[in-house]
C-alpha cells in the first residue's frame, strides 16, 4: 500500500530529501542550516459553473512551533476545467516575508504575483495523481526605514507531483483517512543572469482527515530545501504541515 503511493512521486521524493546532500558535496565552502518551521494553511474552491471555480488559499508561516514570524500568503484565482481531469488557473498573489531563521534577509520583503498553472488529474490503481505546473511572475521590493526600496522581476517554474490513496479501513465523518504524499519544485528562470537554476524543493508525507462532504484537514511533515546562491548558503526547514481544504457548489441557481 504505501510502495503504491509513493510511486508517481518517488523521483522527486529522492531528489528533494538528496538535494541538501549533493550541495554540500559540490563546495564544502557553502553554509548549511537546519531548523524547524510551523505552516499553516488554508484552501478554498467554490464551484460557480461545472467548467467555472473561484480559488482562494492562503499561508502562516512561523519559525519553530510558531514563536516567530516567517511569511504570510495569500493567493485569489479563477480555475476553469476544460475537460475531465484538466484544469486551467490564473490568479494574483500577496506576500510578505520578514527577516527569519539562521539566514536572515537584510529586510522585510513584500512581493506582487501573477500566476497561471495547468494541472492534471488521473488514477494509477488506488492512487489518485495529480500534476500540477505553475508559472509564476513576481515583484519584489524590500522594505526599509526610509520606504520601500527598488522592485526587483523574476520568473519561477514550479511544479508538483501529488499521490493520494485512500485508506479505506479507517474512516471518520462517513469518508475513509488518507494517506498522501508529494513534492514540489520551484525553479527561479530569468533575471539579470538569465539561468535556470533549482530555488526550493518541498518534499511532503501526511494524513487526510475528513471533517464532511466538502472539508479535510490535511497534517504532515514537510522537508523544505531552500537555496540562497548568492550567499553561497542554502537552508532545510523541517516544517509541521497543516492545512485546511473546502471544495463546495455556489448556492445561486
Amino acid at each position: 500500500m504505501a510502495s503504491a503511493l509513493l510511486r508517481p512521486c518517488r523521483f522527486a521524493l529522492m531528489g528533494g530529501l538528496l538535494l541538501p546532500g549533493v550541495s554540500r558535496a559540490q563546495g564544502e565552502e557553502w553554509i548549511m542550516r537546519e531548523q524547524q518551521a510551523t505552516w499553516i494553511g488554508a484552501a478554498a474552491e467554490e464551484v460557480l459553473t461545472p467548467r467555472i471555480s473561484l480559488w482562494f488559499d492562503g499561508s502562516w508561516r512561523r519559525m519553530g512551533l510558531g514563536a516567530r514570524p516567517q511569511q504570510l500568503l495569500l493567493r485569489p484565482g479563477v480555475v476553469v476545467t476544460v475537460a475531465p481531469g484538466v484544469k486551467l488557473g490564473a490568479g494574483y498573489t500577496w506576500v510578505a516575508t520578514a527577516p527569519y531563521g539562521a539566514l536572515p534577509l537584510a529586510a522585510p520583503t513584500r512581493e506582487h504575483r501573477s500566476w497561471q498553472d495547468l494541472q492534471l488529474a488521473h488514477r494509477a490503481g488506488a492512487v489518485n495523481v495529480s500534476h500540477r505546473f505553475r508559472l509564476e511572475q513576481r515583484w519584489i521590493h524590500p522594505l526599509r526605514a526610509d520606504g520601500a526600496g527598488p522592485t526587483a522581476y523574476t520568473n519561477r517554474v514550479r511544479y508538483r507531483g501529488r499521490g493520494t490513496l485512500p485508506l479505506s479501513r479507517i474512516r471518520l465523518n462517513g469518508a475513509p483517512l488518507t494517506a498522501f504524499a508529494w513534492n514540489e519544485l520551484l525553479m527561479p528562470v530569468g533575471g539579470r543572469t538569465q539561468r535556470f537554476t533549482l530555488g526550493q524543493n518541498r518534499a511532503t508525507v501526511g494524513v487526510g482527515v475528513p471533517l464532511g462532504k466538502t472539508m479535510q484537514a490535511e497534517v504532515g511533515y514537510m522537508n523544505l530545501y531552500n537555496a540562497f546562491p548568492s550567499r553561497r548558503a542554502n537552508e532545510v526547514n523541517h516544517t509541521l504541515w497543516v492545512s485546511w481544504h473546502y471544495t463546495g457548489t455556489s448556492r445561486r441557481r
